[in-house]
């Protein structure tokens, strides 16, 4: 397929007019929202130039469902690719757009190609360039599929095995955190009875909205709580191991001795919460918002800070 030439143009419009909308382009380019197998021809294995006011991006598809990353400023991510039944292309990238998975409507035309929104607004003018051009292809550990999981979930039995350290250090970091702290029991066998078992999951679906609430020790252990409104909760001594908590709102938390161990925490508020002597041991803490925390003898090896505000 050849380059489709980038349309150099803003994609919304000068101050006082809306955003610029597939209904637009339509009307005055001849664009149109293309077909499912239009899109997949035109990413497979190539490469997009993407372009809006604040990005401006490289990405290669690659045929293996890879989806590898650079902008203009020489950051690189690495992630995954599809194309929906109706034609969207659908990316999650490790940390950019705080991992979160984004799907596009692709519009084109003769002249010009863009990524739109699911409501119609085009946030990203595009231009293809065939096969690796930027050479953005670099080779990535191998996830190796664990005989633990594997026979718990056939129900077969087995002598426990150890992994060996050199095997565990070539994992990915996601592999490597999950397998270093295995679970010792099944979460129903810790709760004997159905009654504690609803308490749990009634419990993790409060604190999904819980401001200013007493959670003092209470186990949000792989809670998923992204999003979540936690402002000047108390979460002292409370176990967020491994939690999800990407973007939710923790000002002013009391998080003293919290376990925050490898949680998921891209984006979020933690402006003056207390994590004095909190356990963020290869927490993911990319673009939160550490201003005016008390972090005294916090734990943070291993942490991903790219990007984090206030952090002294």
């Amino acid at each position: 397929m050849k380059a489709i030439p980038v349309l150099l143009c803003c994609i919304f419009l000068v101050a006082g007019c809306g955003p610029k909308t597939i209904s637009k382009v339509e009307k005055v380019e001849g664009a149109a929202i293309m077909a499912p197998s239009d899109v997949l021809e035109l990413v497979d294995n190539n490469t997009l130039f993407i372009h809006s006011f604040e990005e401006d991006s490289y990405l290669l598809f690659d045929h293996s469902g890879k989806l590898f990353g650079k902008d203009i400023l020489n950051n690189k991510d690495v992630g995954n690719w599809d194309v929906s039944e109706d034609g969207e292309l659908c990316m999650r990238m490790k940390k950019w757009w705080y991992g979160d998975l984004r799907c596009f409507q692709v519009v084109g035309s003769a002249k010009s190609l863009y990524l739109a929104t699911a409501n119609g607004v085009l946030l990203y003018t595009a231009e293809q360039y065939p096969g690796d051009a930027k050479r953005l292809f670099h080779t990535t550990t191998t996830r190796k599929k664990s005989y633990r999981r594997s026979i718990r979930s056939t129900g077969q039995s087995a002598e426990p095995t150890v992994r060996d350290a050199d095997t565990a250090q070539n994992l990915p970091a996601e592999e490597t955190r999950q397998e270093s702290t295995p679970p010792v029991v099944d979460e129903q066998s810790a709760y004997s009875t159905p009654a504690r078992t609803d308490l749990r999951s009634t419990v993790k679906w409060m604190a999904r909205d819980c401001p200013g609430c007493n959670l003092a020790e209470t186990d949000l252990k792989n809670a998923d709580l992204v999003g979540a409104n936690l402002v000047g909760a108390n979460l002292r001594r409370a176990s967020l191991k491994m939690a999800n908590l990407r973007r939710a709102n923790l000002e002013g938390a009391k998080l003293i001795a919290a376990d925050l161990s490898y949680a998921n925490l891209p984006g979020a508020n933690l402006k003056n919460a207390d994590l004095s002597g909190a356990n963020l041991k290869g927490a993911n803490l990319i673009r939160a918002d550490l201003t005016g925390a008390n972090l005294d003898e916090a734990d943070l090896t291993d942490a991903l800070l790219e990007g984090v505000k206030g952090l002294q």
